[in-house]
C-alpha cells in the first residue's frame, strides 16, 4: 500500500527529538537510545513545540510517537546530573513535563504510541497522553518512582482514567511493572504484536485514521476533551450543539454522498 514506503518529506533533529513528516503523518522519535530514551527538559520543550505546531497545520492528520532502538519507548526522566527535569527552578511556575502534557491535551490530532520496549515513569505519562497505543509483546509498563523516594504525581493526571484503580494502586505503591499482556487485558493497549510486526501494525492503524474525515476527527477529539469534566446534562447540551455545525461541513455532505453511492469518500477537510 501507499504507507509501505513512506515519503520522507522532511526530517530534523531538535534536542534529541527526531521530527519527520511523511505526507499527513508527523513522526516524533525520542532519539536517546543510549539513555533508554529518558526525558530531558530540552527534549520535552521540543516535543511540546512540535505538537503545538499541529494546531495551525491542518495538513497533519496523525502523530506517531515512539523511541529510537528496540529496548525502550521511554524510561522516564533522565536521573543523571545535568539537564534533569528534577533540578528545581522555583521561579518557573510550570514544569516542562506539565507544559508538554497541557500541549498534548489541547492537541486535536490523533496520537498513536508505538511502544517498542520499556515504558516507565515519565514514559508512562507520554504513553497515557496518546489516544491509541500499540506495543510489542516484550514491552513493560511501570511507575517505579517509589523506589527512589518519589511518586508519579503529574503522571497520575493522565493515567487516572486509563488504569483501573486496583492496578493503579499496586503499580504506584509497589513500583513494579506489568507486562504487555496484562496491559492489554486491563485496556491500556489497542494491540500487542511481535516486535517484527510493530511497524506494520502501526501503519495499518495510521491508514485507518487517515481514511476517516479529517474535520470529523479534529472536531471529535476536541469534543471528547471538552466534555471530560462535565456532568451528564452539560455533556448532552455541549454535544447537541457541537453536532449542528458538523452536519454543514463539506466532509459530512461528501461522506453521506459516498455512502449512498457506495464509493470511498474524497475528503477535503472542510
Amino acid at each position: 500500500g501507499p504507507l509501505a514506503e513512506p515519503r520522507r518529506d522532511a526530517c530534523e533533529v531538535r534536542d534529541e527529538l527526531r521530527i519527520e513528516r511523511d505526507g499527513a503523518v508527523l513522526r516524533l522519535t525520542i532519539d536517546r537510545p543510549h539513555r533508554r530514551n529518558a526525558l530531558t527538559d530540552a527534549l520535552m520543550v521540543a516535543m511540546k513545540d512540535a505538537i503545538e505546531a499541529t494546531a495551525a497545520d491542518e495538513s497533519v492528520r496523525v502523530i506517531v510517537l515512539t523511541g529510537a532502538g528496540d529496548k525502550a519507548f521511554c524510561a522516564g526522566a533522565d536521573l543523571t546530573p545535568g539537564d534533569t527535569p528534577f533540578r528545581p527552578k522555583v521561579a518557573r511556575l510550570m514544569s516542562p513535563m506539565g507544559e508538554l502534557f497541557r500541549a498534548v491535551h489541547a492537541c486535536r490530532v490523533p496520537i498513536v504510541a508505538r511502544v517498542n520496549g520499556l515504558c516507565l515513569a515519565g514514559g508512562m505519562g507520554l504513553f497515557g497522553m496518546c489516544d491509541i497505543a500499540i506495543a510489542t509483546e516484550d514491552a513493560k509498563f511501570g511507575v517505579p518512582e517509589v523506589k527512589i523516594g518519589l511518586f508519579p504525581m503529574q503522571i497520575l493526571t493522565v493515567l487516572r482514567d486509563l488504569i483501573p484503580p486496583r492496578f493503579m494502586n499496586e503499580m504506584c505503591m509497589t513500583g513494579k511493572p506489568i507486562d504487555a499482556r496484562t496491559a492489554f487485558a486491563i485496556g491500556l493497549l489497542n494491540r500487542v504484536v511481535p516486535a517484527a510486526e510493530l511497524d506494520a501494525a502501526v501503519d495499518t492503524m495510521v491508514a485507518d485514521l487517515l481514511a476517516a474525515s479529517p474535520i470529523a476527527v479534529r472536531r471529535g477529539k476536541y469534543a471528547m476533551r471538552a466534555v471530560e469534566s462535565m456532568g451528564f446534562l452539560e455533556t448532552m447540551s455541549f454535544t447537541e450543539t457541537a453536532l449542528v455545525p458538523m452536519i454543514q461541513t463539506e466532509d459530512a455532505r461528501e461522506g453521506l454522498a459516498a455512502f449512498n453511492e457506495k464509493r470511498a469518500p474524497r475528503w477535503t477537510g472542510r
